[in-house]
Order: structure tokens, then sequence, then C-alpha cells
């Protein structure tokens, strides 16, 4: 979902002088498969120390990171890692590894019980997805801290905690937004942006015009379609149609969840949704909507930047309006995108992680790396409000939805095995699975829902 389009960044680069004074000559030497950040002397300082006999003390600290989106971003990054090594004296064994190679090399280092890093980057799916032996610390304590020096939005901090337990630090959030074509609604004489579910499907249906390829509403349902996953879910959840009751056990089949089933049947067959949703990947409601056929969709915000860094979409750009998700007419739940700081549970220096990922939430340098970042990642601090920069604009959506993304696969699971069973759950993408079953004719509400009852109690027994 957040890693479709490359950024634009380029006009961030002036960020980067707020480490050159900091970063000084940083040596990079070849080891344990990738980098080696060290103060400068310190090398040849334990070398010495070794050939005559004395102990060195020299700390060492494994690093692994996954690259995201933007070049600016990951080289920002990666100079405040050789930073820490220089000011600390620490050396750094640092990795930047493509999203495709990270999960694979960590997996395998962790089944093979050897090189496996001290510090990575991760989010609550992953870490549960080891279950029930998930290879993270403990750093519960360590959020408490940082909170009440630096508030995190409540939804953050509750949201990265699961079955009461914190097991990465958050660093940063990521949204999903409603894109609206302006001139399409204006053509119709609509001049307010829908802000509830049931606007949207009033805009949507008044501004659909399918003879001629326009259509009011681009939610897909294809077998793999990541998008649907995330943007169905949350508009079950605010109209108090959940899959999942508190106590983790399945919710469904119930009839707030037929309801919404039975209203997107209805969209699709006066296709008001396009035709071709049924079998959308995560980027069909990307397509629909550079394609100039579709009024309103729900993306990242790399759909924006997409939008803005091409000419061909020049038009478009300057007739699209990103929005905050709407409201439902149970609750503003939004899902959360949280990412954070996670300390494995080989690391053999505590003290030292828990500094680098102290220096590296230091709130100077953390707003910097946001403002390159931004408005594909989201803030996680309270005091974002009151920076200027997350105002006006895209970036005031992105903050408005960061505050209420405290939903997650599972939710309102209360208990570990329940949200872990939510995950698992989650990447067989049975929502849209659900909703392609139903208006392809496959099976009736009732029969999709029983078959989504009869998956989750698999999975609920299969972690047992």
């Amino acid at each position: 979902l957040h890693k479709k389009e490359e950024g634009y960044f380029m006009k961030k680069r002036r960020l980067f002088s707020i480490m050159a004074a900091s970063v000084l000559a940083v040596s990079l030497l070849a080891g344990c498969g990738g980098k080696s950040a060290t103060a400068d002397g310190q090398t040849d300082k334990a070398e010495a120390q070794a050939q005559s006999g004395q102990s060195s003390e020299k700390k060492v600290l494994r690093v692994w990171l996954e690259k995201v989106f933007s070049d600016d971003a990951n080289t920002f990054l990666q100079k405040r890692v050789e930073q820490y090594a220089q000011e600390k004296g620490v050396e750094v064994q640092f990795e930047f590894l493509s999203a495709t190679d990270f999960v694979p090399k960590l997996n395998a280092a962790i089944e093979a019980g050897s090189n496996i890093p001290d510090i990575t980057l991760t989010s609550g799916n992953r870490a549960l997805n080891y279950y029930p032996n998930i290879p993270n610390v403990d750093v519960t304590e360590l959020v408490d801290e940082i909170n009440e020096k630096r508030p995190y939005f409540d939804s953050v901090y509750e949201g990265a905690k699961y079955g009461g337990v914190n097991y990465f630090v958050p660093f940063t959030s990521s949204t999903c937004l409603m894109f609206v074509r302006t001139d399409m609604l204006e053509a119709k004489g609509i001049t307010k942006y829908p802000e509830t579910w049931d606007e949207v499907f009033e805009v949507a249906e008044k501004v659909a015009d399918p003879d001629n390829g326009i259509y009011g509403l681009g939610i897909g349902c294809g077998p793999t379609d990541e998008d649907c996953e995330n943007t169905f879910r949350t508009l079950l959840w605010n109209y108090g149609a959940y899959l999942f009751n508190e106590e983790g056990g399945s919710a469904v089949p119930n009839e707030k969840t037929k309801a919404m089933i039975e209203k997107y049947a209805d969209l699709y067959n006066k296709e008001i949704i396009p035709p071709s949703a049924t079998t959308w990947d995560p980027g069909g409601n990307n397509t629909t909507y550079l394609m100039g056929e579709s009024a309103i969709v729900f993306n990242a915000p790399t759909l924006y930047n997409a939008l803005k860094a091409d000419e061909a979409y020049k038009e478009i750009f300057e007739n699209t309006v990103a929005l905050n998700m709407p409201d439902g007419p149970d609750n503003s739940q939004h899902m959360g995108f949280i990412t954070g700081w996670q300390i494995m549970n080989s690391c053999k220096d505590m003290d030292t992680a828990e500094d680098f990922i102290k220096f590296m939430l230091d709130k100077d340098w953390q707003n910097s790396y946001l403002e390159i970042t931004a408005p594909v990642f989201a803030p996680i601090f309270k005091d974002a409000e009151e920076n200027d920069f997350w105002k006006e604009g895209i970036n005031a959506q992105v903050v408005a939805y960061a505050k209420n993304a405290g939903g997650y696969y599972g939710y309102p699971a209360k208990t570990l095995d329940g949200m872990v069973v939510g995950i698992k759950h989650y990447f067989t993408y049975p929502v849209a699975e659900m909703l392609n079953s139903v208006v392809t004719g496959a099976a009736t509400p009732e029969q999709a829902m029983e078959k989504m009852n009869a998956d989750i109690k698999e999975i609920s027994e299969s972690i047992k």
C-alpha cells in the first residue's frame, strides 16, 4: 500500500545541512555482509590494545534497516546512524536492505540463530507474525519513558501495544487518505466534499456516468487487493460492523457486516464502482484514478506524489483534493500503520540499544526526517499539531488521520492471541475475498460471512 511510487523530494535536500556539521569523517568498513560505521581512530585503537594485550571495551551494535520509497530519506537516515557511531564511539555494523530482501534475510537469521541484528525497524504485523516465539524484547518501559517526555498521539501510544506490551518503539506512521476529483463533483453541482461514508456513497452515485467511462467510487475487491482490505475494514468499523470481538473470537456473521456487503454489491451492480474492480490488485485504485475514470479513491499519499511529480497528470492533480477518511455513524476509527524500533532478544547490550533508539528519536532530527518523507510518513507525537509544517494542505489531513489511527488487523480484539489471529487472517485477504464472492455471484452474503467465520476459527485453532 505504501510503496507504490517513488517520492520526488528533491527540494528537501536543504535538510541535509543539519547533519553536515555533526557528521564528520566516518569510516565504512566491510563486515557482517554490510557496513561498519565507527568513530575515527577507534579501529586503530582497538587493534593496538589487542596487540599489547590490553582489553578493548569497544561497543558493537548491529543495525539492519529497510529502505523506504525516498532516496533522500534513506541517505538522511544512514547519516544519522553514522553520526551515532561518531559521537558515541560505537561500532555500528549497519546494513541497508531493499524491501524485498529485508524480511527473508531477517527470517533466515532468526531461524539459523546467528547474524541476528540487535536493532531493526518493524511493525506490529511483522513482530506478531512470529508468535508464539516473538523475537523482540519488551520495550514497554522505554516507550513509557519517551511518552512521558514527549507524548505520543493517544492512537499511537495505545495502538502500538499488543496484549498490553510494546514490542517496538514507535518511530513513524503512515496514512490512507480520500482522494476526490473536484472537477467531477463540480460538474454535477456538488460543492461540499463528503465527510461521512453515507455522503461518499451519495456523491459517488451522483457523479457516476458509466456510459461515458466515469465511476463514482474506486474501491476494488480483487483476490490480492490489499487496499480493499484496509479501506473496507475501516468502513466496517465505522459502521460498528466487526469481524472480531474483544476476546479475539469471530464476530461474523452479523447483521451490520451483512448490510455493508450488500451496500458494496449494490454500488458494484449499479456500476458506481468500475466493473474491473473484481480483478484489481493493490495498484487498482491508483490506476483507476490516474486514468481519470474514478471520482473518489482511498490511497496512501504516494498517489499524491505520483500526481504531483508527473506532468502527464497535471490536470488531474490540479483538480484533486486529498482529505482525511470519512466518519461513520458509529465511530471515526482509522487503520494504524505504525512502524518502530525493535530490539531483538539476542541483543547483548540493552543499554546501548536503548541509547541508539533515543538518539534516533531526537525531536529536531526526527522532525527533519518526517519533512523529507511527508506526506507519506505521518508524525506520531502530539507536538506535531504545533508545528507549522503540519498545519496546512495535505499535511494537515495526514495529522488528522494519524490522531485517529488506532485500528489494527483483528480490531477490536484485546487479547494477544486474538490480535495474532487477526494478523494471520489478514494476510489471506479475507475481506476482498468476501466481497468478490458476493459481487461475482459465487456466494450470498450469509455464505461469505460463514466462510470467514470458519477461516477465523481454523486459524485460532492452529495457533493453540
